[in-house]
């Protein structure tokens, strides 16, 4: 696969249209309306990182992360390196994951399961109370919540959240 990804900066999202759409869709990327799949920054980061697209932006054609960083920087503010790091890992893993948000992905793990994962960077200003009420909303909805932890180095721990009952 190697699509053509145009990017509006202006939005940050890049649109796939009608050939390449199901393929990406049954692949867990991006969200379709129409016959389009929009795509968010961390996924056309990924895709253009492995080689599977190639993007349009301002009438240009870019095939590298390094230049598609470069001609839109302003689209990385939201997001950090450590959410491409762990989006990566996964997807390298076998995994299917979904952009939720900001430092949240909706994984499918191979037997199928879903789990709700929360990117944190080493010293990052996330609180306990914080993280609590992560782990509190992802298994009221019955999802595994999982945090992965991104050290400085750049390496990745995910530790699966559960709640202990005293008997």
């Amino acid at each position: 696969m190697n699509a053509l990804v145009k990017v509006d900066r202006g939005s940050c999202t890049g649109l796939v249209e009608e050939g390449d759409v199901r393929e990406f869709e049954e692949k867990w990327f991006g969200e379709k309306s129409d016959n389009k799949l929009f795509l968010n920054i961390i996924e056309i980061s990924y895709l253009l990182l492995t080689g599977r697209v190639i993007v349009e932006t301002d009438g240009k054609i870019i095939s590298t992360l390094e230049d598609f960083m470069k001609s839109s920087l302003e689209c990385f503010k939201e997001y950090s390196w450590s959410n491409l790091a762990v989006y990566k890992d996964l997807r390298d893993r076998g995994r299917k994951v979904r952009v939720l948000g900001r430092n949240m992905f909706m994984m499918k793990d191979k037997h199928g399961d879903i789990r709700l994962v929360l990117v944190l960077e080493e010293k990052s200003p996330l609180g306990v109370k914080d993280i609590i009420e992560f782990a509190e909303k992802s298994m009221r909805n019955s999802i595994t919540p999982i945090v992965a932890v991104v050290s400085l180095q750049g390496e990745i721990t995910y530790y699966e959240l559960a709640r202990i009952e005293p008997s």
